[in-house]
């Protein structure tokens, strides 16, 4: 087609003869054109408050963004309009394969006029509200996890939180969870929590995204992007993102096959029997008093791991009394160079599986700290299969614990497991840091 045919070549040449005008005519032009002729340069047309539009660091890496973004919109464009507010600022809607979208832009009120604001709202033919849920919609949430199953391959499973479907949350340092409804009534939810890792040795602030669910009946209709704006509250603060997907999950692995910045070492969760790997009472509980020891011996463990923040005696207090009757001094068991912490989460979370039409549940526990020194080995199974005990006698049949393949500990884990279920991980908008395939991957559980 050519340009005087292209219908959208013609409405960019009636864009406002404005700042915020000329640069959306030149962000949608390179839009419907997916990325074609973006470069590295073309990053001095966002302020540095859009620090989604400077992460990249090579042309070809810029591209692949524009290409991520446009295949979300459903790019090649089909129609467009201006509706300017202002010189430095405009709407504009927007038409791409049968999804109509709505361009808000604003630009910086002197030259260059960079771009302060860009972002697309999808526009819907139904009413659709989105806020932040509160404990009372704890039932609400547990029902929509519930009428969502993950699917990998024949098996389906899910989580039934009941009426605790906020606990997980109350381990976070900052959680926010949103609620979706279409027509008045429950569609879709998402959970972002914003913590510190360390990426390449530097600390990096983001924001873990999980949870989020959609309704099989209002899927494919720009559900998942509305519900995460209840986090948009987090980018200004944030050098990026994080997500994690199982391998298996083909759903989502194709949802996300062009989002940047994907990890090549893979997250391991090692699932472990308890009734199998039951042992009597060994060790002892942590008291507060012993925080300098555990921070020691938990900072040499993980210490050269991604991800993985060194712990200070402060870090860790906050962490086992943000909610002790969840995670507290009590729930971290010490033995000679080994300590094992874990969240009895089986009273707050059912796993159901369902396979060949028959439904299995599990009530797991969950390993949220772990470390042992050279020749400790004993000692940390020793503490494991005390846990398994512990678990056991209370209804509980799972342990679960994170590693990954050059992580500290993997091999004696893995002769444990019952079964390894390997993720992926993404942080779109922080760079995957040179060697970290030759490095442990640290995953904090509670984030997971």
């Amino acid at each position: 087609m050519s340009e005087g045919q292209d219908p959208i070549a013609q409405a960019l040449k009636k864009a406002p003869a404005t700042p915020a005008g000329r640069q959306a005519a030149w962000y949608l032009g390179r839009l419907h054109a997916l990325g074609e002729g973006v470069c590295l340069a073309d990053q001095a047309r966002f302020a540095p408050s859009l620090p989604a539009f400077h992460a990249a660091t090579t042309d070809e890496a810029v591209r692949d963004d524009w290409r991520a973004f446009a295949a979300r919109v459903g790019a090649p464009l089909e129609a467009l309009a201006f509706a300017p507010t202002s010189d430095f600022a405009l709407e504009a809607t927007v038409t791409a394969k049968d999804k109509r979208w709505k361009l808000n832009l604003a630009v910086e009120e002197q030259a260059p006029f960079r771009i302060t604001q860009l972002t697309f709202e999808r526009v819907h033919d139904f009413e659709l509200a989105v806020r932040e849920a509160v404990p009372a919609d704890a039932l609400t949430l547990s029902d929509l996890e519930r009428r969502c199953p993950i699917v990998l391959g024949d098996t389906r499973f899910w989580f039934d939180r009941g009426d605790r479907y906020f606990d997980f949350a109350r381990l976070m340092e900052d959680c926010t969870v949103g609620l979706a409804t279409v027509d008045g009534a429950p569609a879709a939810m998402t959970c972002g929590a914003r913590h510190t890792v360390r990426i390449g040795g530097a600390l990096k602030s983001i924001i873990t995204v999980s949870h989020l669910r959609v309704l099989p009946e209002h899927q494919r209709k720009g559900l998942w992007g509305a519900a995460n704006r209840v986090l948009d509250k987090y980018w200004p603060q944030v050098d990026g993102s994080n997500a994690y997907i199982a391998v298996d999950n083909a759903g989502m692995q194709h949802g996300f096959r062009h989002t940047p910045d994907k990890w090549p070492t893979p997250l391991h969760r090692v699932r472990l029997s308890c009734a199998r790997l039951a042992g009597p009472a060994f060790g002892r509980a942590a008291a507060p008093e012993d925080a300098a020891m555990m921070v020691e011996r938990l900072n040499a463990f993980h210490g050269s791991a991604e991800l993985f923040v060194p712990y200070t005696e402060e870090r860790l207090a906050a962490r086992l009394s943000r909610a002790p009757d969840l995670y507290g001094w009590d729930k971290m068991w010490l033995a000679d160079g080994a300590v094992v912490g874990v969240w009895p989460a089986g009273r707050a979370v059912r796993v159901v599986t369902e396979r060949g039409g028959v439904q299995t549940h599990s009530d797991p526990g969950l390993v949220l700290d772990y470390a042992f020194a050279p020749g400790a080995e004993a000692a940390f199974e020793g503490l494991v299969r005390a846990w398994c005990g512990w678990l056991a006698a209370r209804g509980m049949d799972r342990l679960t614990i994170l590693t990954s393949p050059h992580g500290p500990g993997s091999d004696l884990l893995a002769s444990l497991a019952d079964d390894v279920e390997p993720y992926n991980m993404w942080t779109p908008g922080i760079p995957v840091p040179p060697g970290a395939e030759t490095r442990g991957l640290y995953v904090d559980p509670i984030y997971f």
